[in-house]
């Protein structure tokens, strides 16, 4: 009888014309309240901090304060060695899509959008590829960092080649990637303290560091994340890129200088 009334006052207003304008009204509001932000592939977290901000999200500060929240590693099954010594302990994990979010979003629940669309696109056999080469998932996502920012889909397989290639190397300790000094530079240094920077110089430099930085520098796609764990097979320990974006690659030194002057970079 309870159902029965309430369709029957339902039914009244709708007839009476008053119900529908409620309705309207009711949609209108929510889709207001919502905003569809797109993020792409290798924005950083201070760089998704701002997007979110400038779209009334949340608050970039609070974003960044809870992108260090190492609450989320175990809710998601995130396991990384050494949180407290990463620059944003849930860098690389934020995956790049377009999202939908209510405007003054919990933080929280705008954090957990971005790590349950990335263990959505993790697979089993994605984990196992990394173990089989000799790596953790969390290194092959710090390694897909490198490759997205130092290659950008343009020459993934054979960056990804170089990067492996020096870490199998005993002659090639160090990565020496230029990637690693610009993240810290524009997405680190503005948020620490000069003391903390430093720290993250020794940690996340590949100039100073032995091997991988200390965490990823940038939120990698899936096509950088297969990158790193399908690289081509090539002999190469060196690349450039001119200055029409072209990647030229190199097995030893000797040739690698002798690219360096042909495109004018010495």
């Amino acid at each position: 009888m309870l159902v029965t009334s309430l369709l029957s006052v339902l039914c009244s207003c709708s007839l009476s014309g008053r119900a529908e304008p409620d309705i309207r009204s009711s949609a209108e509001e929510t889709t207001s309240n919502t905003v569809t932000v797109t993020f792409p592939e290798g924005f950083t977290v201070s760089e998704i901090a701002a997007r979110l901000e400038e779209n009334g999200v949340c608050s970039a500060a609070d974003f960044m304060a809870e992108c260090n929240n190492t609450g989320y590693l175990d809710e998601f099954e995130i396991a990384i060695e050494h949180p407290e010594s990463r620059a944003f302990v849930l860098e690389g994990y934020l995956f790049p899509d377009t999202y939908e979010f209510y405007r003054n979003e919990n933080v929280s629940s705008v954090v957990k959008r971005f790590i349950r669309n990335f263990k959505s696109r993790i697979t089993d056999e994605m984990a196992e590829r990394a173990s089989s080469l000799g790596y953790t998932l969390d290194e092959i996502i710090t390694l897909a960092s490198i490759i997205q920012e130092e290659a950008g889909n343009a020459a993934d397989g054979k960056v990804s080649s170089v990067l492996h290639n020096r870490l199998s190397s005993p002659d090639f300790p160090k990565l020496q990637c230029d990637a690693c000094t610009f993240y810290l530079r524009n997405s680190v240094k503005p948020y620490v303290s000069e003391e903390k920077y430093e720290e993250y110089l020794q940690l996340y430099s590949t100039y100073n560091c032995y091997g991988l930085p200390e965490g990823p520098i940038t939120n990698p796609g899936i096509d950088s994340i297969n990158a790193a764990l399908y690289p081509e097979e090539t002999g190469y320990y060196y690349f450039i890129t001119d200055s029409e974006n072209n990647y030229i690659f190199a097995e030893t030194w000797e040739q690698h200088q002798k690219n360096v002057a042909e495109a004018g970079l010495g």
